[in-house]
């Protein structure tokens, strides 16, 4: 058969858009565990378009929850034309109902242990509507990802995704990854993720792990053994990683230019109950001067709009940004996934402002839920002013300065510059966009 996977990419604006791509691993995993009399093809929409006119037999798109809606527009195009469509990833794994009436086939849960089966089936006639994956998929000894059938273009500056670990011991209420990897964090062997970094000819490398370093061990083990091998590499943890010393000074010798790390919200009461937070050893502001301490730019993601937090959050967060120099910032009103123990929850409560808001077109930025603490009005303004502040050049500039200029090497520079502006420019565009739900809370004043 010829076997194209997609990977669907939504054109507006978005921190999606910009141009931090990297070659993916989910589709060229599948690629690796199709047998060799298939032809297989990749499809990322967000390095090119797909060619619809191309003789395909069978296409699989992998479904994140706020591309839904692209997912099933290029499953209809394929079904009209009588193509089998196959669907799997996070989102038709909590809804897998809904997928089905936009697919033939739905996966429920990690792929590599039914996608062979699938294939075999579908090979014959006989493909069933829906496969569901029984445990989650041993680590140990899976092939390495295709990653020359993958489309090049555009792939820039950190190109090479590799997974070590899957799985968050955490279960936080507005995040679905334990419902859909599992609670247990599962390692892959050193060894092997040792092996498939020696395969690459790149030296830049983005973990693609959803915490990675939370078995420190593992991890330490890892970093060792990586310091010969003169990468660089970016990934996406916890802030309890600072709470280890030996690990960071382990991480920045194995490579590690940048971490993304989500500390959701400076305000305690919102920190007491959000389980990967409620243990913490050390406070916020500590934990960013060690990360500076060891030339380790960081990437600091705030939500805003929980239950437990007032409007002073925005202020609060705002001293907390400047004062820890945070390298790039992410603020967000938060986003009601479904498949979470928030979404149920806010559907309970008759929160929610529309169920399948993923279906609606709806604009980034868009306030999905009625907050508890505070009005919509200062949700929503507290967000763009927090932005407005974060992204002044002035604040710029300050920020620049929270790392020793010494520790950054000439490509953290650039990358600092080149992130940054980007996401002014990118919230720029985000200040007047119209609340579908309520009034439009413009701002006269723009970001300077």
């Amino acid at each position: 058969m010829n076997i194209k996977l997609i990977a669907p990419h939504d054109q507006r604006d978005s921190f999606l858009s910009v141009p931090f791509k990297f070659r993916r691993v989910n589709l060229p995993l599948l690629a690796a565990l199709t047998p060799p009399d298939h032809n297989v093809t990749i499809v990322e929409e967000v390095v090119s378009p797909d060619d619809i006119n191309q003789d395909v037999d069978l296409v699989g798109i992998t479904v994140l929850t706020e591309l839904a809606s692209r997912a099933y527009d290029i499953a209809h195009v394929y079904r009209r034309k009588g193509v089998k469509v196959v669907m799997g990833g996070v989102h038709p794994t909590v809804l897998p109902e809904e997928a089905l009436e936009h697919a033939d086939t739905v996966v429920v849960g990690e792929a590599e242990s039914v996608w062979p089966r699938l294939l075999s089936d579908a090979a014959k006639g006989q493909m069933q509507r829906l496969y569901r994956a029984d445990t989650f998929t041993n680590l140990k000894g899976l092939p390495w990802p295709l990653r020359d059938i993958l489309p090049m273009r555009s792939f820039l500056p950190i190109p090479v995704g590799i997974e070590t670990t899957r799985g968050c011991p955490y279960g936080c209420e507005f995040c679905c990854i334990g419902k859909t990897m599992g609670h247990q964090y599962r390692t892959r062997p050193v060894p092997e993720v040792i092996a498939e970094i020696e395969s690459i000819d790149s030296p830049y490398i983005f973990f693609i792990d959803d915490a990675i370093g939370l078995n420190r061990t593992t991890a330490k083990e890892l970093f060792t053994k990586m310091i010969p091998l003169k990468r660089r590499w970016v990934g996406q943890t916890t802030v309890s990683l600072a709470e280890d010393l030996e690990l960071l000074k382990l991480m920045k010798r194995s490579g590690c230019m940048g971490l993304l790390i989500g500390f959701e919200s400076v305000q305690k009461a919102t920190q007491d109950h959000l389980r990967k937070l409620h243990s913490l050893k050390i406070d916020f502001s500590e934990a960013m001067r060690r990360f500076h301490g060891e030339g380790i730019s960081i990437i600091g993601s705030f939500v805003f709009g929980f239950d437990y937090e007032d409007s002073d959050v925005f202020e609060q967060t705002f001293n907390f940004i400047m004062n820890s120099r945070i390298d790039c910032v992410q603020m967000t009103m938060f986003i009601p996934l479904p498949g979470t123990q928030l979404y149920n929850r806010l559907v309970g409560e008759n929160r929610l402002f529309v169920h399948d808001w993923w279906l609606r077109g709806y604009p980034h930025d868009t306030l999905l839920f009625r907050p508890k603490n505070m009005t919509p009005y200062k949700l929503i303004n507290g967000v763009r002013r927090l932005r407005q502040q974060t992204y002044s050049f002035g604040g710029i500039l300050k920020r620049f300065f929270g790392m020793n200029p010494l520790k950054r090497t000439m490509l953290g520079c650039q990358a600092y510059t080149g992130t940054n502006l980007l996401a002014r420019k990118l919230y720029r565009k985000r200040q007047r966009i119209t609340q579908p739900f309520g009034e439009s809370c413009h701002l006269t004043n723009s970001i300077q």
